[in-house]
This record gives C-alpha cells, structure tokens and sequence, in this order.
C-alpha cells in the first residue's frame, strides 16, 4: 500500500475482494468494489484520504480539500471463479470543492456527521452543497457503485444489466 498509485490501489483492493468472496462462492459471480479518494497537499504530494472517524479529522479534511480538485478512483471487479474470468475496470470522478471557511466546514460536519466516509462527506446528503461542480461519466461512482461500468464489465459475462433490471420477476 505504502506509495501504491490510488488508482492501481482501489483496483487491487476491489479485485481482492472479489477474489476472496469468489473463492468461497466457486458457481457465483461475484462484484467486489472499492474506491480511493486522493487531493493534492498544494506541495506537489497526493493525500488519499481515509474515514476520518471524528470531528478534527474531518474537519482537516475538508480545510484540505477546500478550493480543490479531489479524485474518486471507484473500482469494480467481476470474478467468476469456475470460469477463472476476472475483469476489473475504473471509473474517476473530480470533484471540485468550494472554497470553504471554517464556519462553512463546521456547520456541515455538525449537520450530517461524515466520520465514516473517505473525504469527509456524503455526496448524497448535505456535501453535495461544498461541491462547485463534478466531472464523472457515472455520478453513481462518487457513492461507491459505477453501475455504467458494472454494466460494461458483465456484458463481458454475458449478463445483460438493463433486462435484468427491467424485468418483472
């Protein structure tokens, strides 16, 4: 892990995941996700931030993010054990934060509590108000699940995701 690229970390975290669930479930196929938050410290340095787990944390957190770009490396892979198939793709989403004062940065983290969140927030809550705009193909990546790409990669496994979701059974 210790100067593992965020990208090529979530990657082997997801597939990690799939494997180790695949392994036990040989017949399943098997989606492991995982995603790696990172910002630049403004001293040429990548910070991946974790879950912040408290209030200082998280409010270091956001002062960093403040004004920035922030990365979401969101992972996925697909493992079919019986079939020793393994797929694993990326989706990248930009967030770009406002900047943010301390007053803005602890009147959020009182509001909605992100301690068990990468970044410090909830992009499906209340965080979305720090944002100024995101650049994603999926916007469902930013929570965790790039469900385009989930599509993408079980085509190759010949699963059609939009019958599947669409049908009525």
């Amino acid at each position: 892990m210790d100067g593992e690229a965020p990208d090529k970390l979530a990657a082997r975290l997801a597939a990690e995941k799939a494997k180790t669930v695949a392994a036990v479930h040989r017949e399943a196929l098997v989606i492991g996700s995982d995603q790696v938050a990172c910002v630049s410290d403004g001293q040429g340095r990548t910070v991946i931030l974790g879950k912040p787990h408290h209030y200082d944390a998280a409010a270091k957190q956001l002062a960093l993010c403040s004004g920035k770009r922030v990365v979401f490396h969101t992972a996925l892979s697909v493992v079919k054990y019986n079939e020793q198939k393994e797929i694993t793709g990326m989706d990248n989403t930009t967030v770009h934060f406002l900047p943010l004062t301390s007053q803005d940065i602890s009147r959020y983290l009182r509001s909605e509590t992100p301690y068990d969140c990468a970044g410090s927030f909830k992009s499906e809550g209340k965080g979305v108000l720090l944002f100024d705009r995101i650049d994603s193909r999926d916007p469902q990546a930013l929570i965790g699940l790039p469900v385009m790409l989930l599509r993408d990669i079980l085509k190759e496994f010949d699963v059609d995701l939009l019958a599947l979701a669409t049908s009525s059974r």
